[in-house]
């Protein structure tokens, strides 16, 4: 391969594909100005709104799609993030060498400056919507709603009946008459968290670092998850959450202002800003979890009210399986084989590629298998796929029609 064909790498020195131009649009705003502007990148939160305008650019693209606002997140020098920017502002920065583009992991395009520029950064918050299965993130930074997230998180029944598996393998092994190491005593540490527990808690963590990394957030408001423990015996596990939510709480507190919310107060705020709000809650609009973050967030200083930006869908549910010592099944000759590991042809399961997300393979046909935006398996060759990337698994990245922001 000539070098003057060679992908580009984004900051993580993951391979960013490039199939489209970038599409800027001229702009008159500073790059790192504090006063930033409602843009025309806007969409209406009820039903039957218009599909938001495409914000991103390289691979996430549509060509002689409308942009506007400050859509390009900015990095320092130093790897901080600053205010974003326009396109036009971000496009002439790279021509003059200024700037070099990066992505993100949710695919979207951002600079880094190669030059010192100012630091002073508008106030910038982020609104939480927790739930048990979807979740919604809205960034607000000066007066624009730069990005808006769903978050599937992962299943925790999956896990729950992996660990009850293992468990049923450890005792049968135990129980044999052979040789074999002494059982172990194990305790409870203190600050223990239930594993199907750890899990959301890392999933909720992976999804706040990236806005942290792109975004100079200053406040955090969210909705707290409160539980009778003294009248409500039933809710004895409730105290696994307790613990996973202190966590996330004390990770927050250390990067910004946190700000808690009562269950009762969101539909009351939300309501006040006049965002709508689905009744379905696995639907892939605005409405169904990000309306409350959004909300939540315009709250902290008491801004009016704001149209929604940009709105994405991310899918962060597979789990590769882990390595076994062998299959639970015994295969002809009663042999039991080895099970899974965690790569396929040295690459790491879960990682994302032009058709989908890497779930494993065939050694004989050297075809890998994949999992589509609507879950399903499909087998490519591994020659036929030009690159892997370590981003979030995106509605984005398998069609370059833009998410509307409701339907």
């Amino acid at each position: 391969m000539n070098k003057e064909n060679e992908p580009k790498t984004t900051r993580g020195g993951l391979q960013a594909p490039e199939n489209a131009p970038l599409i800027l649009r001229s702009a008159e705003e500073p790059l790192n100005s504090t006063s930033l502007q409602n843009g025309s990148n806007v969409n209406s939160p009820v039903d039957g709104s218009k599909s938001v305008s495409h914000w991103g650019s390289g691979y996430n693209s549509q060509a002689g799609a409308s942009i506007s606002g400050h859509n390009v997140f900015v990095l320092g020098i130093d790897g901080k993030p600053l205010t974003p920017t326009t396109n036009a502002k971000a496009r002439r920065l790279m021509e003059g060498n200024q700037a070099k583009p990066i992505w993100n992991k949710f695919g979207l395009f951002g600079i880094q400056m190669l030059v010192e520029v100012g630091n002073k950064t508008p106030t910038t918050v982020l609104g939480i919507d927790f739930g048990t299965k979807f979740e919604g993130y809205s960034v607000i930074v000066g007066t624009e709603n730069n990005l808006s997230v769903m978050w599937k998180l992962p299943d925790k029944k999956q896990l729950v009946r992996k660990l009850k598996e293992r468990s049923q393998l450890r005792i049968t092994r135990r129980r044999r008459t052979c040789r074999r190491r002494a059982q172990k005593h194990n305790s409870i540490k203190k600050g223990f968290i239930a594993p199907s527990q750890l899990m959301v808690v890392q999933s909720r963590l992976k999804a706040m670092q990236e806005f942290f990394k792109c975004y100079p957030i200053t406040d955090v408001a969210l909705e707290d998850v409160r539980f009778n423990h003294r009248d409500k015996r039933w809710g004895k596990n409730f105290s696994t959450i307790e613990l996973g939510k202190t966590k996330i709480y004390n990770w927050i507190k250390q990067n910004a202002k946190l700000h808690l919310y009562l269950g009762q107060q969101t539909p009351k705020i939300r309501e006040h800003y006049n965002y709508g709000k689905s009744s379905r809650k696995n639907a892939e609009t605005f409405n169904a979890h990000c309306s409350d973050a959004l909300a939540l967030a315009l709250d902290i200083h008491r801004q009016n009210r704001i149209d929604p930006g940009p709105f994405i869908v991310v899918d962060d549910t597979y789990r590769s399986v882990r390595r076994q010592l062998h299959d639970l099944q015994f295969s002809k000759g009663g042999v039991r084989n080895p099970y899974s590991s965690g790569n396929f042809k040295r690459i790491r399961k879960g990682s994302m590629c032009k058709h989908g997300q890497l779930c494993g393979g065939n050694n004989i046909r050297n075809a890998s298998f994949v999992r589509n935006w609507e879950n399903e398996r499909l087998s490519r060759a591994i020659s036929k796929i030009a690159w892997f990337s370590h981003n979030f698994k995106t509605n984005i990245h398998f069609d370059r029609e833009v998410p509307q922001c409701n339907q």
